[in-house]
């Protein structure tokens, strides 16, 4: 069998890969609660936001994301605190409301 330049057998690979695979995608499709996963969308919502954000942007603009940050992060560490209350005992959940810092 061939065992490529390493030494490392493509069927490996492929289990490996798949493994990868299910392990980081286990949550991933539509398990986390609704709330999480509404916090979630408006959390990244907010770190990009955030990234738009320039001083030399044209007023029209600033208005405009100054607008949509405020219908996405109002409140956004009320709501990370009190979900990490809630799932305090879901590490996974913990973990993914963990990763955001506001």
């Amino acid at each position: 069998m061939w065992a490529g330049s390493w030494g490392i057998r493509p069927t490996w690979c492929v289990f490996a890969l798949v493994v990868v695979m299910v392990s980081f995608g286990a949550r991933a499709g539509g398990k986390d609660p609704a709330d999480v996963t509404a916090f979630v969308h408006d959390a990244d919502t907010c770190v990009y936001l955030s990234g738009e954000w320039d001083s030399t942007l044209p007023q029209r603009r600033k208005d405009e994301l100054s607008r949509e940050m405020d219908a996405a992060c109002a409140h956004i560490r009320a709501r990370q605190e009190a979900l990490q209350k809630k799932y305090r005992v879901d590490r996974d959940i913990m973990s993914e409301l963990g990763a955001y810092q506001f």
